[in-house]
């Protein structure tokens, strides 16, 4: 039997994480730590419930955009979507919800609310102090501990625990920027583990032209040239995103035509600040060469640049290669 699905989005004041506290909490200036206060504000929970209200599953979220939710609560895209007041202020508004790199809640905007500041990704090292909101009001600490790869994504392994009351919660650098999204590991330990920001940066682009909502169990980026030492600016950074101006025809190999394969290849790439694109890394491929033949249009390919005070910075961006058989 198929149960109809209700979302509930509330704002909620704290986020559940284990403390601990050391010379991570000594790294952390008065003014990074205002950061993360103020980002309580931008923090929700998410919940899933059946027919009767009871809750099948819950995770925390928080805005990317002012109308759009990133959390670690799977979204069943299919299920009867309705929208359940809160008792308390604060209530959002749901419009939708799905899949993109991560689930997402599209919400009512937020006009008051500012999203979350997104740090480099690229930056991050093992051995970096980390920060969660915690239970109690206060700001909680732990360490990056390690990478790991997951469905073919590297992800932080944190020494905070995670679980259904935190996954999906942002979790911040030294500088009070979101460095990723928590989410508890795949074999169902309370592993702490984060989803990097650009797997976020990415979802930010939900709705743009040329942007749509795809299926999928997870973020997947392939392996990718490394930005090297370029100052890399995010979303939340920029006066001006990246305008695509031309879009080169991808070629279908035989192989694929052959055995009718047809889809989207999904790609993260880094626009320069000339518009060309200076690297490229795969979210999701197809077989049979049409990843590849998608990464040669995407290196093909012009923008106008992302813009910042009056001048070009670099930015990643979303960009999809559809191929049909006509």
């Amino acid at each position: 039997m198929k149960w109809s699905t209700l979302i509930k989005v509330a704002m909620i004041p704290v986020l559940y994480a284990a403390a601990t506290h050391g010379q991570e909490m000594k790294d952390l200036d008065s003014a990074a730590r205002g950061r993360i206060e103020q980002a309580r504000a931008s923090v929700v929970t998410v919940k899933m419930l059946d027919q009767q209200n009871e809750v099948i599953s819950q995770a925390a979220g928080f805005l990317v955009r002012k109308d759009l939710i990133a959390t670690d609560l799977e979204i069943d895209r299919n299920s009867h979507l309705q929208v359940i007041a809160a008792t308390k202020a604060g209530t959002i508004r749901v419009l939708s919800a799905g899949n993109y790199f991560l689930p997402y809640v599209l919400v009512e905007t937020q006009s008051e609310v500012s999203p979350l500041s997104l740090a480099d990704s690229e930056r991050v090292a093992v051995n970096d102090a980390v920060y969660m909101l915690g239970e109690s009001g206060k700001i909680v600490s732990g360490r990056i501990t390690g990478t790991t790869t997951i469905k073919n994504t590297q992800a932080y392994l944190i020494d905070l625990l995670i679980n259904s009351n935190n996954k999906g919660a942002p979790v911040f650098d030294r500088h009070g920027e979101v460095i990723g999204i928590a989410t508890k590991s795949p074999d169902g330990q309370n592993t702490g583990l984060a989803w990097p920001s650009q797997v976020l940066a990415t979802l930010t682009h939900l709705g743009e032209p040329g942007r749509g909502a795809g299926s999928g169990d997870g973020p997947r980026f392939g392996v990718g040239t490394a930005p090297g030492s370029t100052p890399v600016s995010t979303a939340a950074r920029v006066d001006t995103k990246p305008v695509r101006l031309n879009s080169p025809e991808p070629r279908y190999t035989e192989a694929a035509r052959a055995k009718g394969i047809q889809g989207l290849v999904i790609m993260s790439v880094l626009v320069g600040e000339d518009g060309s694109v200076k690297s490229v890394r795969v979210v999701r491929g197809l077989p049979e060469g049409l990843t590849e033949e998608a990464m040669n249009v995407a290196r093909q390919t012009k923008f106008k640049p992302a813009m910042k005070d009056g001048k070009p910075v670099p930015l990643w961006v979303g960009l999809e290669i559809g191929f049909n058989i006509r």
